[in-house]
Protein backbone atom coordinates (compact mmCIF):
# COMPACT_ATOMS: atom_id res chain seq x y z
CA UNK A 1 0.00 0.00 0.00
CA UNK A 2 1.56 3.26 -1.07
CA UNK A 3 1.34 6.57 0.78
CA UNK A 4 -1.37 7.90 -1.53
CA UNK A 5 -3.74 5.02 -0.85
CA UNK A 6 -3.02 5.19 2.89
CA UNK A 7 -3.81 8.90 2.89
CA UNK A 8 -7.00 8.25 0.92
CA UNK A 9 -8.09 5.48 3.32
CA UNK A 10 -7.41 7.68 6.35
CA UNK A 11 -9.37 10.52 4.73
CA UNK A 12 -12.35 8.25 4.08
CA UNK A 13 -12.31 6.97 7.66
CA UNK A 14 -12.06 10.51 9.05
CA UNK A 15 -15.06 11.50 6.93
CA UNK A 16 -17.00 8.50 8.25
CA UNK A 17 -16.09 9.35 11.83
CA UNK A 18 -16.94 13.06 11.68
CA UNK A 19 -20.73 12.75 12.28
CA UNK A 20 -20.35 10.57 15.41
CA UNK A 21 -17.58 12.82 16.74
CA UNK A 22 -19.81 15.86 16.22
CA UNK A 23 -22.69 14.20 18.07
CA UNK A 24 -20.47 13.23 20.98
CA UNK A 25 -18.80 16.64 21.16
CA UNK A 26 -22.15 18.45 21.28
CA UNK A 27 -23.53 16.46 24.20
CA UNK A 28 -24.59 18.45 27.24
CA UNK A 29 -21.88 18.20 29.87
CA UNK A 30 -19.08 17.54 27.39
CA UNK A 31 -17.71 14.46 25.69
CA UNK A 32 -17.24 12.29 28.77
CA UNK A 33 -20.84 12.06 29.97
CA UNK A 34 -22.22 8.57 30.26
CA UNK A 35 -25.28 9.09 28.08
CA UNK A 36 -26.28 6.23 25.82
CA UNK A 37 -25.60 8.31 22.70
CA UNK A 38 -22.04 9.06 23.77
CA UNK A 39 -21.43 5.45 24.77
CA UNK A 40 -22.72 4.12 21.45
CA UNK A 41 -20.76 6.74 19.53
CA UNK A 42 -17.53 5.75 21.27
CA UNK A 43 -18.29 2.08 20.58
CA UNK A 44 -18.94 2.88 16.90
CA UNK A 45 -15.64 4.74 16.61
CA UNK A 46 -13.72 1.95 18.34
CA UNK A 47 -15.23 -0.62 15.96
CA UNK A 48 -14.34 1.52 12.94
CA UNK A 49 -10.75 1.83 14.12
CA UNK A 50 -10.52 -1.90 14.83
CA UNK A 51 -11.92 -2.72 11.37
CA UNK A 52 -9.45 -0.40 9.66
CA UNK A 53 -6.49 -1.93 11.50
CA UNK A 54 -7.75 -5.45 10.67
CA UNK A 55 -8.21 -4.50 7.01
CA UNK A 56 -4.73 -3.02 6.72
CA UNK A 57 -3.20 -6.06 8.44
CA UNK A 58 -4.93 -8.44 6.01
CA UNK A 59 -3.86 -6.34 3.03
CA UNK A 60 -0.27 -6.42 4.27
CA UNK A 61 -0.40 -10.21 4.71
CA UNK A 62 -1.83 -10.65 1.21
CA UNK A 63 0.81 -8.35 -0.27
CA UNK A 64 3.60 -10.22 1.53
CA UNK A 65 2.19 -13.60 0.40
CA UNK A 66 2.08 -12.45 -3.24
CA UNK A 67 5.63 -11.08 -2.97
CA UNK A 68 6.90 -14.34 -1.44
CA UNK A 69 5.17 -16.38 -4.15
CA UNK A 70 6.90 -14.40 -6.91
CA UNK A 71 10.39 -14.49 -5.39
CA UNK A 72 12.44 -17.58 -6.26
Amino acid sequence: MDSTSIAKAVGVEVAKASPPVTVAANQQGGFFTLSPITTLTCLYLALQIAYLVWKWQNEREDRNARRDAVQP
